[in-house]
């Protein structure tokens, strides 16, 4: 069905915000395995002092407060990994609709001028 009119120009404007938004989608995925990466660091550093606590070579009180600044830490970084996967469902079902208004917008105006030329 032949569309009754056709706005020309949306494609860029569609374009420009799909490339922004893949960028900023790539950009989540790196923190977001950044942040992974030091969720895992911080809890082998935990399993590490908590294997040193009884040894007697280093002091237990401050290992054991090492131990707690560890675990806020890995509370903190827990967060934003949540934070990170949240942003990119956000980001991908944007550039989920973009992609479908941008396949929209060509069929619709392969539709428009295959009539009317």
């Amino acid at each position: 069905m032949k569309p009754d009119f056709f706005v020309e120009g949306v494609d860029v404007v569609i374009r420009r915000d799909l490339d922004k938004h893949r960028s900023l989608l790539e950009t989540s995925k790196l923190s977001l395995d950044s942040f992974k990466t030091s969720v895992a660091h911080e809890i082998q550093k935990k399993k590490r002092y908590l294997s040193l606590i009884n040894e007697g070579q280093y002091d237990e009180a401050s290992m054991r407060a090492s131990i707690v600044d560890i675990n806020i830490n890995i509370r903190h970084l827990s967060d934003k990994v949540k934070l990170a996967k949240e942003e990119i469902a956000h980001h991908t079902l944007i550039v989920d609709t973009l992609t479908e208004q941008l396949a929209d917008y060509e069929k619709n105006f392969r539709d428009f001028y295959a009539v009317s030329t």
